[in-house]
């Protein structure tokens, strides 16, 4: 069995998605979109801008964004206007005329390449869409399944509501938490997200018996000082709660450990998994995509100290469909390691990363 185990189905993205109105959506796009790598370019004359003219470089919560009719452009794109120019960030493949990514066309896109099943993400950047995801797993509940989400920035103020609504989700039929850092921190929030404060949720999530997906990124800013310090969150988080399965999404921040076109991993950003279940997933394309070109030959010695550090059981093949075919297709994501590894890892360790590690996990 193949499975993806990290893809994302979404509605429109620029309508309100789940929140009170498609204003306050937007704004977390356009948050997302002022610290994003993908380059500015200006529609009318093809010349370059800069993530500063959508937010105050100092200010990277929700308060420092800049009036500038942050749009959806269709095809893809966000669009912005500054001195009277309309600017542009391609986010998402051209394809996605609507910015929308249905459950069909998921499935559709899983079909041509031969993916079993899928694991949909979810993200306040697509919305707060468990309703929504939760109705994607129905329709095709042989081949997706679901996380639901939470809003990560309100956990202290009124656990029992969230702890609510991660249980009305699951009775939706999601199977699973993701947690993020960054919604917190783009809502001012710095404070750990394993305090006493936040006990009383953590308890109550974890009880319910499902598996939590972290998505941790360095804050406030992208450093390694500030990584290690919210690893060492999720790391306390774990020898709290070890019974309850947990994952690192999207595998490690990986452009902040490029040196001359290859990866070095220190060893700290393995302390959390040292005395842990905790997996990793493995989504190299989304991030580096515009670094590295495919087969990705120079991240042969990365997934080749990955298996050894932590062992294939532990580490699952993921993609960040559909935005990840800004850069390379669903195919080549996959014969990235069905394919091209075979020189570098076992079949075993093929097996486990893309199928055998999430069907453990998820009790396929």
């Amino acid at each position: 069995m193949i499975i993806d185990a990290h893809a994302y189905c979404f509605p429109p993205l620029g309508e309100a998605n789940g929140f009170a109105d498609s204003a306050a959506h937007l704004k977390y796009l356009q948050r997302e979109m002022a610290d994003h790598h993908q380059p500015v370019f200006c529609l009318d004359d093809g010349s370059l801008g800069d993530n500063s003219m959508l937010s105050e470089p100092n200010d990277l919560t929700l308060r420092g964004l800049h009036e500038v009719n942050f749009r959806s452009g269709g095809y893809g794109k966000f669009i912005w206007t500054s001195d009277g120019k309309t600017y542009a960030k391609q986010y998402l493949p051209p394809y996605l005329v609507d910015l929308s990514h249905s459950a069909a066309m998921m499935v559709a896109q899983m079909d041509h390449v031969g993916v079993d099943r899928a694991l949909l993400h979810v993200n306040p950047i697509m919305g707060l869409i468990n309703d929504f995801t939760a109705q994607c797993v129905r329709d095709f509940p042989d081949r997706l399944l679901g996380l639901a989400s939470v809003k990560e920035w309100e956990i202290e103020n009124d656990p029992e509501a969230a702890i609510a609504e991660v249980e009305n989700a699951y009775q939706l039929g999601l199977c699973g938490l993701q947690f993020g850092n960054s919604p917190r921190f783009r809502h001012g929030v710095t404070s750990s997200w394993n305090s006493k404060a936040c006990r009383s949720f953590w308890d109550g999530v974890t009880a319910l018996g499902k598996p939590v997906f972290f998505t941790i990124h360095a804050k406030p800013k992208p450093s390694l000082e500030n990584y290690l310090v919210q690893l060492d969150i999720w790391k306390s988080w774990l020898e709290t709660y070890p019974d309850t399965p947990a994952v690192l999404t999207h595998g490690f921040p990986w452009r902040l450990f490029l040196r001359d076109k290859h990866l070095e991993l220190p060893d700290a950003i393995f302390r959390p998994f040292l005395e842990s279940n905790a997996r990793l997933q493995l989504l190299f394309q989304i991030s580096l995509g515009n670094v590295f070109d495919y087969p990705y030959l120079e991240l042969h010695n990365t997934i080749s100290q990955l298996v050894d550090t932590m062992g294939s059981d532990r580490l699952m093949w993921g993609t960040d469909m559909p935005n990840v075919e800004r850069f390379c297709n669903y195919r080549q994501t996959l014969d990235s390691f069905r394919t091209h590894c075979k020189d570098v890892i076992s079949e075993e360790d093929i097996d486990n990363i893309i199928g055998k590690t999430a069907q453990r996990l998820l009790s396929l």
